[in-house]
This record gives structure tokens, sequence and C-alpha cells, in this order.
């Protein structure tokens, strides 16, 4: 039986850990600002994730989206935690278990933070576009956004996210140091020699990170929104003509209702008992039904947006400030980089470079750093504010939680049955749309028929023409055949003409040998 000898270095050959200081802007920010939103962060998140389970929400696609985006935001806090957070906690203990273990979550918590953050990302951007096609394109969006491609939209996200940082995890590593505080071997996190590579940071963190995160998404919703803003103010002018028109028309019933008593008060009553009422009219049937609540989600998602962008552009600068600085370093300086030193915390180190800073100096650039991080925290802390404002379900079920107000659960088969009215009654009150449906089959079956009658056509074309030499083939052959008939029955008719011919002179030569006979004898 073997034994495996499992081999312990020594406390001598270890390295000596250095102190994991963080200096005075960083803890602070981090323990009383980043922690409390974190926490309150966390929760709405939960809450969020539970609403969005409800059935009554997941009948709608967007909250597809907005439940995935809310799970995103949670355990994108919870790796903000203990990448922010939980090192300086640590640092500032004594515990020997806090410094010995928060290397290992901050291993683990790197990664899977960057790619929850690019997934968050990449979500915001798929609720626009899903939202343009619903207000830009409505019909459009109805056969092509359905259960499936949304599904796979989101799907696709996370795949992305996941494969776009699988790198991160080859950045950081974690070895053993000896510590003098405790007397003791402890875990401490370090950069691997590919971090280090100036070649690679600048392909990763200077050009791909940047495109990624920050300019492609930023771009798609600036662009977006800025249509679905349009399409809103289009709208609203719509909807403000068709309510001047139905002031107008009320007005008009007033005028004829006045007129009564009038000379001609017969005409002006049938007029009066006329029904004009402008909310038969498809326009505002639309308009006071679906359209206020799609109205509502369009905002809120707008709102999502303007967040969004708010909180990360600060974010934004450092890295474009970072990269420049990054580029200036790499260009001149060419030697080797340093060898591995042990960093406490991975994500706002900023780094040393040799010369003056040009805008900011050090000690501004750590603030911007920690404050863009507590700006991010509360862009995923502070969608449920948004959600309670413009969603009226969402509304609902929080007040029926907190004992507020009965929940009126929707019957399933009736909620379908709706759902399946409301298609039929969006066909029937948009005329325009069906007609130009209808205009659209009648043009696809015209032209398919078209084909078909060019194809039948080219077809009897062909079939007519070959047909058309066989019976001229046919006719000159029955022709020749006649002709030589013809020829034959002249033939025919001619010799026994001559053998009448014949006959007649051979009958003439005896008639006078039997005359000279005679004249012989009676001589």
């Amino acid at each position: 039986m073997t034994s495996t000898v499992i081999y312990v270095p020594d406390i001598q050959e270890l390295p000596e850990c250095e102190p994991s200081v963080f200096n005075d802007i960083q803890a602070t920010i981090r323990l009383f600002g980043g922690m409390p939103i974190a926490i309150f962060g966390f929760i709405t998140n939960v809450i969020n994730v539970i609403v969005f389970c409800d059935p009554e929400m997941r009948c709608s696609l967007v909250n597809h989206f907005l439940l995935v985006l809310s799970i995103s935001d949670l355990v994108l806090l919870v790796c903000n935690f203990f990448m922010l957070i939980f090192p300086v906690i640590a640092s500032m203990s004594n515990s020997y278990l806090l410094h010995d273990y928060y290397p290992v979550f901050l291993w683990f918590a790197y990664p899977v933070g960057l790619s929850t953050q690019t997934c968050g990302v990449y979500l915001t951007v798929l609720v626009s576009v899903h939202r343009y096609l619903g207000v830009c394109h409505p019909f459009r969006a109805k056969r092509w956004v359905s259960g499936k491609p949304v599904k796979w939209a989101i799907i696709g996200s996370i795949i992305f996210s996941i494969v776009i940082n699988l790198h991160t995890w080859l950045e950081l590593d974690i070895r053993p140091c000896y510590s003098i505080n405790f007397n003791a071997p402890i875990s401490s996190i370090i950069l691997t020699s590919l971090r280090q590579k100036s070649s690679y940071n600048l392909i990763t963190k200077c050009i791909m990170y940047t495109l990624i995160m920050f300019i492609i998404p930023f771009i798609t919703l600036i662009i977006v929104n800025c249509r679905i803003v349009v399409a809103l103010k289009e709208s609203t002018r719509m909807r403000n003509g068709q309510s001047m028109k139905k002031s107008t028309q009320s007005r008009i019933m007033n005028n004829f209702r006045m007129l009564k008593g009038a000379k001609y008060s017969e005409l002006f009553g049938r007029f009066g008992r006329l029904n004009f009422n402008p909310l038969k009219t498809p326009s505002l049937l639309k308009t006071n039904g679906n359209s206020l609540r799609d109205r509502s989600v369009t905002l809120m998602l707008l709102a999502i947006v303007a967040i969004f962008l708010c909180c990360n552009c600060l974010a934004f600068c450092n890295n474009i400030y970072e990269n420049v600085q990054h580029v200036k370093k790499h260009a001149s300086d060419s030697q080797s980089l340093n060898q591995t030193s042990f960093v406490p915390e991975i994500e706002e180190q900023s780094q040393d470079y040799d010369g003056e800073w040009s805008i900011f100096n050090e000690w501004n650039f750590d603030l911007s750093v920690e404050i863009s991080n507590l700006l991010i925290s509360l862009n995923s802390s502070s969608s449920m504010f948004v959600y309670l404002i413009f969603s009226s379900k969402y509304r609902s079920i929080i007040k029926h939680w907190l004992g507020l107000e009965k929940r009126k659960r929707t019957n399933g088969v009736a909620l379908t049955t709706v759902m399946a009215a409301q298609k039929a009654l969006e066909l029937s009150i948009l005329p325009d749309e069906v007609e130009a449906r209808r205009h659209r089959k009648e043009k696809s079956h015209f032209v398919k028929n078209k084909k078909q009658m060019n194809k039948s056509a080219q077809l009897f074309l062909t079939t007519s023409e070959i047909d058309l030499r066989k019976a001229r083939t046919i006719r000159k052959e029955q022709e020749d055949e006649e002709e030589e008939e013809e020829e034959i029955r002249e033939i025919q008719s001619d010799e026994p003409s001559a053998a009448s011919n014949l006959s007649r002179d051979d009958q003439n030569r005896s008639s006078s040998k039997r005359k000279l006979l005679r004249f012989a004898t009676l001589a």
C-alpha cells in the first residue's frame, strides 16, 4: 500500500505577506457607502425576482428580460461585496479565518462579477431593442418577437458574457505567504504573469473591455432610445389631435341640442340623436386601451436606461483616462515588468505610473473610482423604485404582500381567452393594418398566380410550337402522299385509255382487212 506525500513548504521558504493597506477614501466609501447600498440592493433584487416569477408577470415578454436582469443585478451585488467590501473588513479585523479566506472569495468573485456585469449591460440593450420594436414596428414585433426568440436572446447574452470573460479566470492566483501578525502561513491573492503582460492589458483592458462594455452598448442605447422618444412624441401629438377632435364633436352636439327649438328643430333633433362617440373610432380604442399600458412600459424602460447611462458614465470616463495612462506607459516603458506583487484588491487598483498625472492626481483618481463603483451598485439597487412608479401590476403585488390590497387571481383560461380576444380586437380596430395585410396577401397570391401562369404559358408555348411542327410535318407527309396517290391515279387512268385506243386501231385494221378481202373476192 503506497502513501502519497504532500509537500508542505517550510515557513522560512514562504515570502512575507505584504500588509493589506486601504487608504481612508477606499475604507470610508466602501464601508459607509457601498455596504448599505449592497444590502439594500440585495433585498430589493430578491423582491424583484419573486415578483417577476409570479404567473401574472410572466405573461409579458418584457418581464422575462427584467427577471433575468434582476438576477444579474443580485449576483453582481454579491460579487461586489466580496470584491470590494469584504477585503476591507478582513484587513481591519484580527481574525485569522477572514485573512485566510478572503483571497478565495476574491479569486472567485472577480470573474463572476465581470461576467454578470457584462450580462446586465447587454440585457439592458436587449430590453431597449425589444421596446424599440414594440413602439416603432409594432406589427413586425408581433411576428418576430415571441417566446422562443426572447428566450434564445437571453440565453445568448448569458453565454456571450461568460465566454467573453473566460480570460479573467487566469488573471488571479492564490499563493501562501507568511503573516507576521499571526505568525502563521495564510493565503494571499496575486496577479499572474499573464495579467502583468503589457500587451495583454492593452488588448483586453484597453481595447476589448472599452468596446464591449462601453462604446457598443452606449451607442446602441442612445440611438434606440432616441427613436423611442421621437415615436412617443408623435403618438402624443396624434392623441392630442384626437382629443381635440372629440372636444369639437361634443361642442357641435351641444350646438345641435341648443337649436332644437329653432325652425328646423326636427332636423337638428335627428342630428342630436346621432351617437357621435369618438371612443368607438379605431385610433382612440387603441389609445385608451393597450396604448396607455404600453406607454407606461416604455417610460419604465426609458427610466431604466437613463439610470444605467448616468451611473455608468463616470466609470466610462475613468476607463478612458486609465487607458490613456496605460498607453503612455506602454509607449514610454519597453522594459520588462516588475516581479509579481501581492495586491489586496484588484478591480479598483490604480497603477502607480512614473510621470506626473496630467488631469488628476492619485488621490482624486481613487475617489473617482470609488464613486463610480458606488454608482454601479446603485444602478443595480434602484430598479425597484422604477417598477413601483410605472408598473401597476408590480404595485398591486407589493400591496397584496403588505396587506393593503386584496389580490384578484386571474384564471389561466380566462387570461388566454382575453389575450386571444385582444389580438382579434387589435385586428378589428386597425382596418388599415388589416387592409395592408389583405393587400400583401393578395399581392403575394397574384405574384404566385402570375408565376404559375408564366410557367404554364411557357409550357403551352413550347408544347404548341412542338405540336405545330408535328402538324406541319404530318400535313406535308399527307400532302406528299396525296400527290403520289393522284399521280398513281393519273397513271392508272392513262393506261386504260391507251389500251382502248389500241383496241380501236386493231378493230379498224381488221375491218379494213375484211373490206379488202371482200373486194378481192368480188374481183
